[in-house]
This record gives structure tokens, C-alpha cells and sequence, in this order.
């Protein structure tokens, strides 16, 4: 049986009885595992899109963003593959500056006033760690609480060195939402498909990811690079929702298609 084609002769994909070809014609694309069958990718018309790995969501003074924190060894190591294997790395962070908190919508406001029970203004300070740091205002671009987390700073900071991460700020939960800098850089890069991480699964991640289908992005959520503190069965509706629109996988399956 020959392969149905999705698309047009420039944006297509091929499904066969072995899987699916989202490579749009590249002749070596590479054998992905995912959580329904098997796809072929190209590392160089993809990207890894890691959401909201930032002190504010991580760092014990902030949230309880544990099991955030925990998948961080795993997400160096993907990311470390994608590297190697020429697939570029994009850290998306939320971070506000001062023109945008005049047009904040009060939905955000209320739903960061349900998190933290406090009024406090995104941009305003949010105080200091034991050692003095002053963790600046609440969400504020350049301030310490809107930076990477951790060991995740140094990582993205060398592969933006080296020209194969590029570092991002997104103003909304979805870092796709409006004229923001993200879909302009899928653009201009020839980005076809798109791989998902970070914080939170079924709000920021799944925001992002959802906007990405309705661009026309093809998505792949790598679930053990995406955490949330929120109830379980909210991650199985992300996992479901992602599944009817792309593919699930793991950072095993992802690496071994890299390697």
C-alpha cells in the first residue's frame, strides 16, 4: 500500500504502514518512538522548546516545584543530544517588562492571585533568599526569580554561546499566544516540528504546545521532560489532548533517535 500524503508539495506528511514521515522529504530522516507508532524526524528542522524552568517556578523559596527539579539530570542529557545531533534548544521563559504589565489581562491576574493568595502586582518585589539576593520583581524580565534555574542557567548560557540554544521570553502561559518572539524564531529558522519540556504539563507546556498544532507545528511532548505539582489526572488529559493532535515520547526514545 503506498504511503497517503498530508499537505501540499512544500508541508507534508507521509503515513505508511511503518509510521508516519514528518520530515517533508528528507531521504535519512530519523526513527522516533512514540507513544502510538513510530515516526521519522529531522533533527535540523526540529527544536526542543523547554517552558518555564525558572527560579520562579522551581526554587524551594518560590514554589514546591519538586518534581520540576527532579527531571533536571534527565533534560541536561537531552539536551546535551540535541546538541550533538544538530537539533536546536529553545529556553522559553515567562518574564514581563514594564510595558507589558499595563496590559496584563485581569484572567492572569486572578489566577496568579489563586497561586501565591496575594494581590501583589506582577513586577513588584517578591523579596530576598537567606543569603541576600535580592529575587526581584515578581516574574520581571532580567530579575533573578525570571532566570533558568540551577545547573539549567550554565547549560543554556554555553549552547547559546555555541550557537545551538537560543534563550526566549514569552509574556503569556502559551509562549505562542499574540506577536510573540517565539513563532517568529520557528519561522525564521524553518522549524517544522516541535518537541515539548518543562513546567508546568498542563498549563504553560500544554498552552505552548496547543498553539504550536493550531500554527501548524507539528508536536511531540516529551513526558518525562515535563512536570506539573497538579493532580494527576490532569497530566493524563494533556497526554490524551497531545496524542489526538501529535505523539507522546520519553527522552530515551528521543536520544535514540539523535544518536
Amino acid at each position: 500500500m503506498s504511503a497517503l500524503k498530508f499537505g501540499n508539495e512544500f508541508n507534508f506528511w507521509l503515513k505508511s504502514e511503518k509510521g508516519t514521515d514528518l520530515t517533508r522529504g528528507v531521504a535519512d530522516g530519523k526513527p522516533l518512538k512514540t507513544g502510538k507508532e513510530e515516526v521519522l524526524i529531522n533533527p535540523k528542522r526540529s527544536a526542543l522548546v523547554i517552558i518555564d524552568m525558572q527560579n520562579y517556578f522551581l526554587h524551594e523559596k518560590c514554589c514546591n516545584g519538586k518534581l520540576g527539579r527532579e527531571m533536571i539530570p534527565t533534560m541536561i542529557e537531552t539536551v546535551k543530544a540535541c546538541r550533538k545531533a544538530g537539533m536546536p534548544v529553545v529556553w522559553c521563559n515567562m518574564g514581563f517588562h514594564k510595558a507589558d504589565l499595563k496590559t496584563i489581562p485581569p484572567s492572569y491576574l486572578y489566577s496568579s492571585y489563586r497561586r501565591d493568595k496575594t494581590i501583589e502586582v506582577f513586577g513588584e518585589s517578591i523579596g530576598q533568599l537567606e543569603d541576600g539576593t535580592d529575587m526581584g520583581g515578581k516574574l520581571a524580565k532580567g530579575s533573578w526569580n525570571a532566570q533558568l534555574y540551577g545547573p539549567l542557567k550554565e547549560l543554556a548560557d554555553e549552547g547559546i554561546a555555541a550557537g545551538t540554544d537560543v534563550w526566549l521570553w514569552k509574556n503569556r502561559y502559551s509562549g505562542l499566544t499574540g506577536s510573540q518572539p517565539l513563532n517568529l524564531w520557528l519561522e525564521e529558522n524553518d522549524i517544522t516540528t516541535t518537541f515539548f519540556g518543562g513546567v508546568n504539563t498542563d498549563i504553560c507546556v500544554w498552552g505552548t504546545m496547543a498553539d504550536a498544532y493550531y500554527l501548524g507545528y507539528d508536536i511531540v511532548l516529551v513526558k518525562d521532560l515535563a512536570a506539573t505539582g497538579n493532580p494527576d489526572f490532569t497530566t493524563q488529559t494533556a497526554y490524551f489532548a497531545t496524542e489526538m493532535r501529535g505523539w507522546t515520547t520519553d527522552s530515551e526514545s528521543l536520544e535514540a533517535a539523535l544518536a
